[in-house]
């Protein structure tokens, strides 16, 4: 190995393990005092595929107001055959290399830093021998984990959110990678599809409403281009395969997970989807085209779990026994109601201003049994009846944010396919841009199927790593600004050089650094 190799090795070793005991440093696994998200019922979809059982006084991980950090293991399986998720595999694998009867949910978060390290590694590996550029393509994914506690300390909990969250990581960074390098540095983009294609899987597997995260992330590493051969299918084909291969895997997985979900929670969905957003957001016109008696309104606007369907009159003789019917009406009905679904869009991407999430409380229970319980907050995140959710939507600081930096990803994204030539002057801006792109694309998707999946019931949760991905994107959308300005003044002291330093200025380069498909 030369000594540029070795160094890369360790530049990318030693930002691997600061990156692992930041995470674990800013969640308090390091002091020993985590902060975490508390159960609230349905972490057992989870823990089940590991047969952990709570080590609480009741048997149960949820309804304590503090977060249920202890557990042993050969506790009972799931009431229903789990589908494959990448949070089971992952917290199975942890289970499985702790011995003993005991098990807590620090090592769970250990495992998932661990992880993020590696993905960084192997990205600061990729970005070159310089620790510069190493540093530059890390940080903006990490950089939200560890200014504040609203997603890494999911990181303590029994979701499948830490999985979506780690797959996420690993895309963005394997597309900085590629945005940020030659393809002629076949390495370095090699293992950034790697990068994306894992994180991808990771992420589509974690959760049905994660699917779309993996998907943009995909069908964009699909597009780039590795060396510099004349034949397409050798510059295009290792990216090509592996994205094929990461459909290939996930889809079984995913399909599993929404049969599973649809099983578990196929009447309440549905129930939300028409009564939290439908009906509040349109009034009582989709009533006939749903198939509800005009009674149904004065339901408008109550969570499934409020009543049970038992405030909507004749729920056990109309929609209770047909809710597939319902749910495919009430979509269709969405589908022909442009309006409709970009004002249940807009309440989604409203929310993600507020990711913390506050009704998950953060308090751990520690290395004992739980034994009583602390109140869990009310706040209008989790209200039963929308009112009170929409009059604090209504009023939340920074609500034009979200839909800006999605509008301006989106459109800056595109403005480097449709004037490539013109955008190429951005330098590494425009690389930027497009990775942005395709994190909004992945942020709005995760929208788009909170609000069709379960209407605006605990839509701040569902939303939740859309509102990571956006604070990625406006990061990204910051440094393209800053790079195409740097780009700037590089041409500017390129034209007051010499005629001859001109001249070797203006030939072109071997390849576009900054491009997914090479023009």
């Amino acid at each position: 190995m030369t000594p540029g190799a070795a160094r890369r090795v360790l530049v990318a070793v030693g930002i691997a393990l600061v990156v692992t005991i930041a995470v674990l440093g800013r969640i308090g696994v390091v002091a020993g005092e985590p902060v975490g998200a508390a159960d609230n019922a349905d972490g057992v979809r989870l823990f089940c595929t590991a047969r952990l059982a709570p080590d609480a006084t009741d048997g149960r991980a949820s309804g304590h107001g503090i977060v249920v950090d202890a557990f042993r293991t050969g506790g009972p399986e799931c009431r229903l055959p789990a589908p494959v998720t990448s949070g089971g595999v992952i917290l199975r694998a942890t289970v499985a290399l702790t011995a003993g009867d005991a098990f807590d949910l620090s090592r769970l978060a250990t495992a998932y830093a661990a992880l993020l390290g590696l993905g960084a590694g192997v990205a600061a590996w990729a970005a070159g021998r310089r620790p510069g550029p190493a540093v530059a393509v890390v940080v903006p994914p990490l950089l939200p984990l560890l200014v504040v506690p609203w997603w890494s300390r999911f990181l303590v909990s029994t979701y499948a959110e830490p999985a979506g969250l780690l797959g996420a990581a690993w895309c963005v960074w394997g597309l900085l990678v590629v945005a940020l390098t030659r393809p002629v540095d076949r390495s370095a983009r090699l293992a950034a599809i790697g990068l994306v294609a894992v994180g991808g899987v990771v992420a589509a597997t974690a959760k049905p409403g994660f699917m779309p995260v993996g998907v943009a992330a995909v069908a964009a590493v699909a597009l780039v281009t590795v060396g510099t051969g004349r034949r397409w299918w050798w510059r295009r084909g290792p990216a090509q395969v592996a994205a094929a291969l990461a459909v290939g895997i996930a889809a079984s997985p995913v399909l599993a997970g929404i049969r599973y979900q649809d099983a578990l929670y196929e009447v309440p969905n549905t129930h939300d989807l028409v009564f939290t957003a439908i009906l509040p957001e349109s009034g009582p016109a989709p009533l006939p085209a749903l198939g509800l008696p005009a009674a149904a309104f004065r339901a408008s606007g109550e969570h499934y779990y409020l009543y049970e369907g038992r405030d909507v009159r004749g729920w056990d003789e109309t929609p209770g026994p047909r809710t597939l019917e319902l749910r495919s009406a009430a979509r269709r009905y969405v589908a022909e109601h442009p309006v409709l679904l970009a004002r249940m869009v807009h309440r989604g991407l409203v929310i993600t201003v507020r990711p913390q999430i506050p009704y998950l409380v953060s308090t751990t229970a520690g290395d004992r049994t739980v034994d009583g319980s602390l109140p869990v907050p009310e706040v209008p995140e989790a209200a039963q009846r929308m009112g009170v959710t929409f009059a604090y939507l209504d009023r939340l600081p920074g609500r034009p944010v979200p839909p800006l930096v999605l509008a301006v990803a989106l459109l800056g994204a595109a403005s480097t396919v449709l004037f490539p030539r013109a955008t190429r002057r951005l330098g590494a801006g425009r690389g930027l841009l497009r990775v942005a792109g395709v994190l909004a694309v992945g942020a709005l998707g995760t929208v788009v199927l909170a609000v069709l999946g379960d209407g605006y019931v605990e839509l701040a949760k569902h939303v939740w790593l859309a509102s990571y991905l956006l604070v990625v994107t406006g990061t990204l959308l910051i440094a393209a600004v800053v790079a195409a300005g740097l780009a700037a003044v590089r041409r500017r002291a390129r034209g007051s050089g010499t005629s001859e330093d001109r001249t070797a200025g203006s030939r072109p380069t071997v390849s576009d650094p900054c491009a997914f498909v090479e023009p």
